[in-house]
């Protein structure tokens, strides 16, 4: 419900989906760095599937990324590190450093902030994407629906939304 609010707010830009919890992405099986290397060459990865069909081809497309992170357990959710976990095959011949991340983390109690920062480590740290100011919104919907009722949710939605046009134009 909250990326709804956001992508209402983003109005004209060009948005693509990518949807990740049918459990179709396999994480990572820790391919040595020389088969690794072989497969970015390749423009694939050793499983193939979803991830160099579509979600790969539109992480290279992308100006920025925006990560919807669901945080169940204090953690960026096991399917999504499992993109995360993937994407070492593009870090070798794309440069991520022109890629803007964001993210929406929703949160049913607590912890919105150990998911923004696992982010950060995985994806700004070690992956280089551009990390700007107020890149993650953060909320606490510890029920469904409940999302609308946090004061000034929509305001906020449209704040983020405004930011990140911001930002992608840099």
């Amino acid at each position: 419900m909250l990326w709804k609010m956001v992508k209402e707010s983003l109005g004209g830009e060009d948005i693509r989906e990518l949807h990740v919890e049918n459990g179709t992405v396999v994480d990572c099986r820790g391919c040595s760095y020389k088969t690794c290397i072989h497969y970015s060459e390749e423009k694939s990865c050793f499983y193939g599937g979803i991830m160099v069909k579509e979600i790969l081809p539109a992480i290279e497309e992308a100006d920025c990324i925006i990560w919807l992170c669901p945080n169940y357990n204090d953690a960026i959710s096991a399917k999504l590190m499992a993109v995360i976990n993937r994407m070492t095959v593009l870090y070798k011949r794309v440069k991520f450093g022109d890629k803007t991340l964001f993210s929406l983390v929703v949160s049913g109690n607590s912890g919105s902030d150990c998911v923004a920062k696992q982010l950060i480590g995985a994806l700004n740290i070690n992956k280089g994407f551009r990390l700007p100011p107020y890149f993650a919104l953060t909320a606490t919907a510890n029920d469904p629906g409940s999302i609308m009722k946090v004061p000034g949710i929509g305001q906020k939605a449209k704040e983020f939304a405004e930011n990140v046009k911001r930002e992608i134009k840099k």
